[in-house]
């Protein structure tokens, strides 16, 4: 659980180098997941009670809750991070295989060439003069 901090604070901090703070919540904005849940701090007041009943354990279900959550986000971060680090080591071997294969042809043509003169150089050597 530890790592999946240490994932979220990285991905918290990196949103906010990234993203003007705002000053004031306007009529029709939307908050997003870090203005709503700050690691390490208590949960936020429930909502006003409707009249029905209240659960028995609203404590332990918000931290289930929380933890359901945090595991959620923690999978979709690394399931999109597995998936475009995959797709660009792809993109990288597959350039360098490219050029190792083009360069290794290269050297066996040569190779190739070598050896079909030397070979024809003593089967030349071979033969009988006339």
């Amino acid at each position: 659980m530890a790592d999946d901090r240490d994932i979220l604070g990285k991905a918290d901090a990196l949103l906010r180098r990234h993203v003007p703070p705002r000053a004031a919540a306007e009529p029709g904005d939307v908050p997003v997941l870090t203005e709503l849940i700050t690691p390490g701090a208590p949960p936020a007041a429930p909502p006003p009670h409707d009249g029905g009943p209240l659960p028995a354990d609203t404590s332990a279900s918000r931290e289930a809750f929380t933890r359901d959550l945090v595991a959620e986000v923690v999978s979709a971060v690394q399931g999109r991070l597995a998936q475009d680090l995959e797709r660009r080591l792809t993109q990288q071997v597959t350039a360098e295989v490219q050029a190792a294969v083009a360069a290794t042809l290269g050297d066996l043509r040569q190779d190739i060439a070598n050896a079909v003169g030397d070979a024809v150089a003593e089967a030349i050597a071979r033969r009988p003069h006339r």
